[in-house]
C-alpha cells in the first residue's frame, strides 16, 4: 500500500467516527496522565472537522494556568509555534485552519508535551500525516514528552513508512480509550 492509498483509507475509516465523542473521552484520559498533570508548557493542535475534538484540551490548558503554543504556518512545509493567552484571538489560517494570529511572535524552544495529529498510526508506532511534513519536521527535531492523538479505529497494520519517519513508542499514542499499551 502507498501512502497515499493509506491516506485515503484512513480518511474513509475517520468518516464514520464522533469525532467529537473520541476527543472527549481522549481529553479525559489525557488529564489523568502524570504527564498532563506535570506539564507546564503544553504544544497542541485546533482540530480539523475530521480528527479528535481537541477543544477541551486547550481550554484546560489554559485553565490550568498551562502556556498552551498552536502551530501557525510560515510557508511550504514549515510552522511555528506559537504562545497563545486566549482562543478568541484565533484566526483562520492555511488550508482554513485555525491558529494564532501573525501579531504574535513565534514561542522560543520550549520543552514540553508536545500533542500531535495524525491521519492513522501503524501497529509498529509510524504516524501517517496529511502529506506536508509540517509534523515530520518538527518531529525530527522536537525535545521533551510527546502523544500522538489517534482513534484507536486509525491504528493500522499496514502504514507505510519513510527513512524520516519517527515513530511513536506504544506509551506515546493517545487513543479514546487511554494510552495504547
Amino acid at each position: 500500500m502507498t501512502k497515499q492509498q493509506a491516506r485515503a483509507r484512513a480518511k474513509v475509516l475517520r468518516a464514520a467516527l464522533p469525532m467529537e465523542k473520541i476527543g472527549a473521552a481522549m481529553a479525559q484520559h489525557l488529564f489523568a496522565l502524570p504527564r498532563w498533570q506535570t506539564a507546564r508548557t503544553v504544544r497542541a493542535f485546533v482540530s480539523m472537522p475530521d480528527e479528535p475534538d481537541t477543544l477541551p484540551i486547550l481550554r484546560r490548558a489554559l485553565d490550568d494556568g498551562k502556556a498552551l503554543l498552536l502551530p501557525r504556518v510560515t510557508g511550504q512545509g514549515t510552522m511555528d509555534w506559537v504562545q497563545i493567552p486566549d482562543l478568541d484571538l484565533l484566526q483562520r489560517g492555511a488550508y482554513g485552519i485555525w491558529e494564532p494570529p501573525a501579531g504574535l511572535p513565534p514561542a522560543s524552544a520550549v520543552d514540553g508535551l508536545a500533542l500531535i495529529p495524525c491521519l492513522a498510526v501503524g501497529t509498529d508506532g509510524v504516524r501517517l500525516g496529511r502529506g506536508g511534513g509540517y509534523y515530520d519536521r518538527f518531529l525530527a527535531h522536537a525535545k521533551g514528552d510527546r502523544l500522538l492523538l489517534c482513534p484507536s479505529a486509525l491504528i493500522l497494520p499496514d502504514i507505510p513508512g519513510e527513512a524520516w519517519d519517527v515513530p511513536f513508542a506504544p506509551h506515546e499514542i493517545l487513543t479514546e480509550k487511554g494510552i495504547f499499551v
